[in-house]
């Protein structure tokens, strides 16, 4: 079973990150348990039995990886038990940055100068996660960034603005990716629409390189490839 842990403050961004998760998961046939963290609370009633879950994924989240939310410390715990058991991970977004944050410190994370909203080409390397991905167009959507990753974390990719969107950390089946590869083109859309109206800079961050959607839609083959892990 995939325990997906939710991050989104925002009720509707929530409730779309689930819908979309469960699309792509569908076809792989496995079983997926949703939890909403609000805290402390719901990690940490979580440690009293992570044995019916094989993997993990983290979601995006308006929340910033600098400051502390409660759940930190019991994530850092449920982190450990999926290295003791090498149960896969993977981070997407502020997941992704949760995860250098447990694994390397708060000092390899930053504001981003520049940040990314959009639809953009990503080159990706051979790796385990990405095996069948040709040429993918990825959703951006991020204001923070991890930078400078210590020896431990592979680079698997990045673009013109963003040192590291993408990383497995120390040969293990543990993954983070900036981007989103989850969202398809009508949720990104509304996210899109969203960040319009709260940000009067967002049409200066946007970039639009989607030109094949069929390059778009092969995403879901990155989380057939994170089931089979």
């Amino acid at each position: 079973m995939v325990l997906v842990l939710n991050f989104f403050l925002d009720d509707v961004f929530a409730a779309t990150f689930d819908r979309v998760i469960c699309n792509q998961l569908e076809e792989t046939g496995e079983p997926v348990h949703f939890l909403r963290v609000r805290g402390e609370k719901e990690v940490t009633e979580l440690l009293e039995d992570l044995s019916p879950f094989s993997r993990l994924i983290l979601s995006g989240s308006e929340a910033s990886p600098m400051e502390d939310y409660g759940w930190e410390t019991p994530m850092a715990a449920v982190l450990a038990h999926c290295q003791e058991n090498r149960k896969p991970v993977l981070g997407i977004c502020y997941g992704h940055q949760l995860l250098v944050r447990l694994l390397a410190g708060k000092e390899y994370l930053r504001v981003a100068p520049k940040p990314e909203f959009g639809w953009a080409n990503i080159q990706l390397p051979a790796n385990p996660l990405f095996e069948g991905l040709e040429n993918p167009v990825f959703v951006l959507s991020h204001y923070d960034e991890a930078f400078a990753l210590p020896e431990k974390f592979q680079l698997l990719a990045v673009s013109e603005r963003c040192p590291v969107h993408a990383f497995q950390y120390d040969e293990q089946p543990i993954w983070g990716v900036q981007f989103h590869p989850e969202y398809d083109l009508a949720s990104s859309q509304e996210i899109f629409d969203v960040l319009k109206t709260k940000d009067p800079h967002f049409e200066a961050h946007f970039i639009d390189q989607l030109e094949d959607e069929q390059r778009f839609r092969q995403n879901r083959r990155l989380f057939v490839n994170f089931i089979n892990q």
